[in-house]
């Protein structure tokens, strides 16, 4: 019995756009195609007509903070986050430690009970922050986790030293290490000569260099160490160009990750938004946004995440006279597939099959769940999304995000995200969602 069946859809597949159906039941992808090669079935519970929408795998986003008792307030979980998620067609999401570490076996599992019972999606976890390499690599990759987080800059900065005898024990156990890079010295005197409050000096006390350097070193640590290694949130074309360096050398896999924020935005626009665009690594030039836009469309990014970071918009206002007190870092989850399509496809930056890699199978690759995740194939995970074409002005009182704030608050975008297929559940509708918390699965992937 097929549960849903999609039809006049044009499907994304990893080499085109090809006019076809989709057909789900049990919660798995039983055919997608062109509709010659999907057979018609005879019952299906519920029929979607597409009406040529786009239809991709559920995106997953491997780099989200989206739970932390000691750190989040009330309304900001893992259940309002994952909900948010859905809503802009995100299935699938990687969640990392933000203010409380998790860096023991123990850690993992507590995590991983409390957001099962939370999860509007599935989703996996990451260890992290590590500053002591002398943790149980082996009883956290047990218990589902094979991917390491640490930083060369505060508040979890580690020694070189640390990386490196972090890098070997992980290199040895098979799992890969993810490096926050900014070179702390180089951001403690960049910092050392600033006297203002003001939102636009922000970018300035976060300098490029220091993203460069701690890149460089990033890599040699992980040639050194015989590590695969995934650097987070570049921020600038330089800093993929000098990661891309090591990706070319292939002594050790490296996998390059940036975000929506390093694309849409750069440090001339902080003058109109100020303190809702503080995040670290900070916005650089324009001209490093176009490099990192060419640097996406060519292959040396590997994959889109948002670093997705909650907060509420009286938090953020406090920013405006003094940028230094709020928490750096901004909301993306729901809105990184509709701004890469209007900004991207739409705007002959990306190919449909391009921005597939970035946010469907590349990401599901890099969390070890591909192809169960970011694919299409037959008996996959049935997770969907279509997207239709429309003309609109973002608002965040238009998201499901509870923050009430957006830094695209304004922006006109071209690309909604219609309908969000969850395991062979419709679990949102135009930002409106129909799922419920403690639905989603904790994704054990040792390797």
């Amino acid at each position: 019995m097929t549960d849903i069946h999609i039809k006049d859809a044009q499907v994304v597949t990893a080499s085109g756009v090809q006019h076809g159906e989709i057909t789900m039941s049990d919660g798995a992808i039983d055919a997608a195609g062109p509709a010659s090669a999907v057979p018609t079935p005879s019952n299906p519970d519920t029929v979607i007509d597409a009406d040529g929408m786009v239809a991709l795998p559920g995106a997953t986003d491997v780099h989200t903070h989206m739970h932390d008792d000691e750190l989040f307030p009330d309304g900001i979980d893992f259940a309002s986050q994952t909900a948010s998620a859905v809503a802009g067609g995100v299935t699938t999401v990687i969640e990392l430690p933000t203010q409380t570490p998790v860096t023991t076996p123990e850690a993992i599992q507590r995590k991983a009970e409390t957001c099962s019972t939370l999860a509007h999606i599935d989703f996996g976890l990451v260890a992290g922050n590590i500053q002591d390499p002398d943790i149980d690599v082996s009883g956290i990759m047990s218990a589902g986790v094979a991917d390491f987080k640490t930083f060369t800059a505060d508040p979890y900065l580690a020694s070189d030293a640390s990386i490196a005898a972090l890098m070997r024990h992980v290199g040895d156990a098979g799992g890969t290490v993810r490096v926050h890079c900014e070179t702390q010295g180089l951001l403690d005197d960049a910092r050392s000569t600033i006297v203002s409050d003001d939102p636009e000096v922000y970018m300035g006390s976060r300098p490029l260099e220091a993203e460069l350097d701690a890149i460089s070193r990033a890599g040699y640590f992980a040639e050194y160490a015989d590590c695969p290694l995934h650097v987070v949130h570049i921020s600038s074309g330089s800093g993929a160009r000098e990661a891309g360096r090591f990706k070319s050398r292939a002594n050790v896999p490296v996998t390059l990750e940036t975000c929506p924020q390093y694309l849409a935005f750069s440090k001339e626009d902080v003058a109109d938004k100020g303190p809702f665009l503080k995040v670290n690594p900070s916005l650089k030039s324009d001209a490093e946004r176009e490099r990192l836009w060419d640097a996406v469309q060519d292959g040396t990014i590997d994959l889109i995440g948002t670093d997705h970071f909650p907060t509420y918009r009286e938090t953020r206002d406090v920013g405006w006279d003094d940028i230094w007190e709020p928490y750096a870092g901004l909301p993306g989850v729901e809105t990184m597939v509709e701004f890469l399509v209007s900004e991207g496809v739409h705007k002959s930056r990306l190919s449909w099959p391009r921005l597939r890699e970035l946010v469907c199978a590349a990401p599901a690759r890099s969390a070890g769940i591909y192809p169960r995740k970011g694919s299409l194939q037959q008996g996959t995970d049935a997770d969907v999304i279509l997207i239709r074409d429309e003309e609109y002005e973002v608002t965040a009182d238009d998201h499901t995000f509870v923050g009430g704030w957006t830094p695209y608050e304004g922006q006109h975008w071209s690309a909604r995200v219609d309908t969000v297929i969850a395991g062979g559940e419709i679990v949102a509708k135009d930002h409106r969602v129909r799922s419920t918390a403690g639905r989603g699965q904790f994704l054990n992937r040792p390797l």
